[in-house]
């Protein structure tokens, strides 16, 4: 998460900050690519999430009055977890193959 808000800073970089932990959580659970995809979705769910509150609440600064303003950064929120989710997969993945070749 917190690499998704520095790199932010960068074209894609909020991406990148996504798919980095998905190699870290594939690289430290040593049990094959289906665990390691696994724990790249749980990552990418719970970071994406809470990625897409802060991205949403410091990119729009023309919010919307208050009852719209919790439905717009809850359904931002799904969304990035969604799209961290997959990303983290393929993290973990490609972290457990890493694992694995060494």
């Amino acid at each position: 998460m917190v690499l998704g808000i520095v790199f932010k800073m960068v074209e894609g970089g909020a991406f990148i900050g996504i798919f980095i932990p998905g190699v870290i959580v594939g690289y430290l659970v040593n049990n094959g690519y289906k665990n390691g995809a696994k724990n790249g979705i749980i990552t990418g769910i719970i970071g994406g999430f809470i990625l897409g509150i802060l991205i949403y609440i410091t990119i729009d600064f023309n919010l919307p009055p208050f009852p719209n303003v919790i439905y717009y950064i809850f359904v931002f929120a799904l969304f990035t977890a969604a799209i961290s989710a997959i990303l983290d997969a393929v993290g973990g993945i490609i972290g457990s193959i890493i694992r694995d070749k060494i």
